[in-house]
């Protein structure tokens, strides 16, 4: 090995366990410099996209803004306003340099955001606030909303805390948050403050209370043939969240929790929980709902708010068990329900991780493997159905319905973040964590995140832009927020 390259081994090390994000991309800038992929990043030439369209879409975005042509930007924005314009969404264009990618694709987003707030500007367009709020809106139902959505994993779900905190440091937390198991608990601890408190919460992981997992009694371990006990998990749940239903949370911070879980009964389907289909219920009740996983948590019966303030069961007749089951990433409901078209996936789920991981990248080997993994998984799926079938009847029809049901979904969203394989820890992962561990998870966490931050930036910015937008037109219209945009009322 050449000097040289163990001066890039050495930075790539460096660049692995950096301790910060500012480190991280001086480290990556300079590994870049190094590897003459600065130049890479500058020279617009690429098969993976279409860089003449861009550069006519940033010549002229320029030009009429400069000149105050409020009606040319707004035509040619109707042709530009396109999340995958150009291919610029295509992953490996993000394969290639640490720290970013085309230099050219950077410019087009930073013209688009100018050309927006210029339109958006007190007195640009000949338009009143109210008008241009309209439109504003219109433009971003049309564009979608991105969203992050946390897997299930137990205790490895605290990975999601670091991914989450990365995010929110750039600025780059989405308003619409998914969780399963542990990522419910995850997603709600969020979902359930203010920006103030959040800036209070994050900086600190090793103030949050870890220790939810604690053996049930023998007697309540024969009565409900469960191990763990639940009401200490909804202790803990309620000490970090708070006791909101997902209306109350969703009027107090404007972030728009989805919480998945999954029936008891063979002829139910798996439900998304958030302040449109289910306002009046309970969050700590269906965290811990979405955290059921069956043998060690029973079934729960979920809760709701009545209008005197007290509680009841609600659907009294149905129970429910882990969301990671039969939808851990609800992906389709998520679109439907709140016009999400861009999915940003923190995964730590036990059976997916690994595999995650040997697939991540756009290269022949991450192909091979990605392929190799979807013919297993399409395999083992088909023969599961037929085992199913034919169990349905036995004691062992429910598990083979959740065996089916795991092995069949799709785990992967447009933007993937996996923390580093670590086996080591499926030793833990039904036990609490403690705070040097809990504090190991949150770094890896943001380790695992970095090296996607350009990606999420860039493929977030028009999104951001017409949320900022429209948060300033409303504010000087004195308009109420509206659904289709998730922004709650202030």
């Amino acid at each position: 090995m050449t000097e040289k390259q163990q001066s890039h081994r050495k930075l790539r090390r460096r660049l692995k366990n950096a301790a910060s994000y500012d480190e991280w991309q001086n480290l990556a800038d300079e590994l870049d410099r190094r590897l003459a992929l600065d130049a890479w990043r500058a020279n617009r030439e690429s098969s993976e996209y279409h860089h003449e369209l861009l550069q006519f879409h940033i010549d002229r975005l320029r030009e009429h803004r400069e000149a105050g042509a409020y009606q040319d930007i707004v035509d040619l924005l109707y042709q530009a306003l396109y999340r995958h314009l150009g291919d610029i969404t295509a992953r490996a264009l993000y394969d290639v340099a640490h720290g970013g990618t085309k230099n050219i694709i950077d410019t087009f987003l930073r013209e688009s955001e100018l050309a927006l707030r210029a339109l958006c500007d007190e007195g640009a367009s000949g338009l009143s606030n109210e008008d241009k709020l309209t439109r504003f809106e219109v433009a971003a139902q049309n564009f979608g909303r991105s969203a992050l959505l946390l897997s299930g994993g137990a205790t490895l779900g605290f990975y999601h805390l670091g991914v989450a905190r990365a995010l929110w440091s750039q600025g780059l937390l989405p308003r619409v948050i998914s969780g399963s198991s542990m990522g419910a608990i995850i997603a709600a601890a969020i979902c359930c403050r203010t920006d103030q408190e959040l800036g209070d919460w994050f900086p600190y992981p090793e103030r949050i209370d870890a220790k939810g997992l604690g053996l049930a009694s023998f007697r309540a371990i024969i009565a409900r043939r469960a191990l763990l006990d639940q009401e200490r998990l909804l202790e803990n749940v309620r000490h970090s969240c708070g006791d909101y239903t997902f209306a109350e949370a969703y009027a107090r911070t404007g972030r728009v929790l989805n919480i998945t879980v999954s029936p008891t009964r063979s002829r139910q389907k798996p439900r998304l929980l958030n302040y449109r289909t289910a306002p009046d219920v309970l969050i700590s009740h269906a965290c811990i709902a979405s955290s059921a996983v069956p043998g060690l948590f029973p079934p729960v019966t979920l809760r709701r708010r009545n209008a005197d303030g007290g509680t009841s069961p609600y659907m009294p007749t149905e129970t429910w068990v882990d969301g990671s089951i039969q939808n851990d990433l609800p992906k389709r409901r998520l679109s439907r329900l709140q016009n999400v078209n861009h999915f940003i996936v923190s995964q730590t789920n036990p059976h997916v991780l690994p595999f995650a991981r040997a697939t991540d990248g756009s290269g022949l080997v991450s192909k091979a493997v990605a392929v190799g993994t979807r013919v297993v998984r399409s395999q083992g799926s088909h023969a599961l159905d037929i085992v199913r079938h034919v169990g349905i009847a036995t004691p062992f029809g429910p598990l083979l319905d959740a065996a089916h049901s795991m092995v069949g979904q799709d785990y992967g969203g447009d933007i993937d973040i996996h923390p580093r394989f670590d086996a080591k820890l499926y030793r833990k992962m039904f036990s609490n964590a403690g705070p040097e561990e809990l504090g190991r998870f949150v770094l890896e966490g943001e380790r695992a995140t970095w090296p996607r931050m350009a990606m999420v930036r860039n493929q977030t910015a028009i999104g951001r832009s017409l949320e900022s937008c429209i948060a300033h037109l409303r504010q000087t219209s004195g308009r109420r927020a509206n659904d289709r945009t998730g922004r709650a009322p202030r």
